[in-house]
């Protein structure tokens, strides 16, 4: 394996340095949780979500059954743990179902 010169960098390193350097962090997070719902949730939940968006690290999801709402609240937790492990860092810090 090659050894790294101190100036050098992988390209995936490169475009996080880029994204932090800009200030588009928290957006690109933002966008990455809520594609890590449609993932991680699964197809059934999909055809339930009106939407979804994320405001101060709060994830909003708009839901149109009260009864699923009702259901994953008593799992939030463990959504926002799955969800945190499908962005690849601790974004998601709470979950509100609408």
């Amino acid at each position: 394996m090659m050894r790294r010169r101190k100036n050098e960098m992988t390209v995936g390193e490169a475009v996080k340095e880029f994204i932090r350097w800009h200030g588009m962090e928290e957006r690109v997070l933002q966008s990455m949780a809520e594609d890590a719902w449609q993932e991680e949730m699964g197809g059934f939940l999909k055809s339930y979500t009106e939407r979804i968006y994320v405001k101060k690290r709060i994830m909003y999801v708009k839901l149109n059954s009260p009864a699923l709402k009702e259901e994953l609240s008593f799992g939030k937790s463990k959504i926002i743990a799955h969800l945190n492990e499908g962005i690849g860092e601790e974004f998601i810090q709470d979950l509100k179902f609408l």
